[in-house]
């Protein structure tokens, strides 16, 4: 049997919870757990060699499935020049594009296995504002997951997606928010009464790789998985009061007190944003979204 080199040998000896990285701004993370995620080239061949549409459970069928049908969907396979966004989940929860620096349409190639049309993407410069906005409002919901495929190469930071109570303009309040940090780590932030629960993960997602990123939410329980891995958990003790909001995808203001230097819309492209409200997906649901698009 061939030796493992002396460095492997010692990475493997290590504890697994040192590959946690779990980050509370204000507040202290009780009851974490360690799973790990490693960006390591098993993670690029999984994305580039995953075989033909012949296999498998298409993404788009195993979302549109009624076990796991999102209570917002959008796919982002509008043309360039769209300003209403469709949603695939049938419930109607169609989002409006507004403000600068995302676009539609032919250069922005979809993320998914099979998906033929196209991604949403974020330049991420310091002065652009677009988002895509949510129509209905809603209550902050106590109970959700949101999920959403991205690719990117930025160490800028910034905001993914998440809820805030404006509509039109940037949003006062704006928490329950996938980020990237300026070290191109996934962040899932929750507000409290006073201040944010930062949940990273420890490896750099902005790696020009696919990634699926997912976080829920379950009472004062919340977790964050890339890749149909968790890589991070922790209690949000004194979540912030519930408030009337909208699901916003791209820019929304305050980012960058959150997450210091970042700016407010990330740069990367973003496809298939699927959002569960008063549902968190288990850990081997959110395993099934990772492995329906690599087969």
């Amino acid at each position: 049997m061939r030796r493992l080199p002396r460095d492997t040998a010692r990475r493997l000896r290590l504890p697994l919870a040192a590959g946690l990285a779990v980050v509370a701004s204000v507040l202290p993370l009780v009851s974490t757990t360690s799973a790990q995620y490693t960006s390591s080239a098993a993670a690029t061949t999984s994305a580039t060699t995953r075989a033909a549409c012949g296999g498998g459970t298409p993404y788009a069928t195993l979302l549109g499935s009624p076990s796991y049908l999102p209570s917002l969907w959008w796919r982002f396979s509008e043309v360039t020049g769209t300003t209403t966004i469709t949603d695939g989940s049938g419930h109607g929860r169609t989002g409006t594009l507004t403000g600068n620096g995302v676009t539609f349409g032919t250069a922005n190639t979809g993320l998914v296995t099979c998906d033929t049309t196209y991604a949403m993407r974020q330049l991420g410069n310091a002065g652009s504002t677009g988002r895509v906005v949510s129509a209905t409002p809603v209550t902050s919901p106590t109970t959700l997951t949101i999920a959403t495929w991205i690719r990117s190469t930025s160490l800028n930071g910034g905001r993914i997606v998440g809820f805030g109570d404006s509509a039109t303009a940037g949003s006062t309040v704006q928490d329950r928010a996938l980020l990237l940090d300026r070290s191109g780590r996934a962040v899932f932030q929750v507000a409290t009464t006073t201040g944010n629960v930062l949940l990273t993960s420890p490896a750099r997602v902005t790696d020009n790789v696919l990634h699926l990123v997912v976080a829920t939410l379950s009472g004062t329980s919340a977790r964050l998985y890339v890749d149909g891995v968790q890589v991070a958990a922790g209690i949000v003790a004194s979540p912030r009061p519930a408030y009337t909001g909208y699901w916003r995808a791209g820019w929304d203001q305050n980012v960058a007190t959150v997450i210091t230097g970042s700016r407010n819309q990330a740069a990367l492209r973003q496809d298939e944003l699927a959002i569960w409200e008063g549902r968190a997906l288990s850990g081997a649901e959110v395993a099934d979204l990772w492995g329906a698009n690599h087969w």
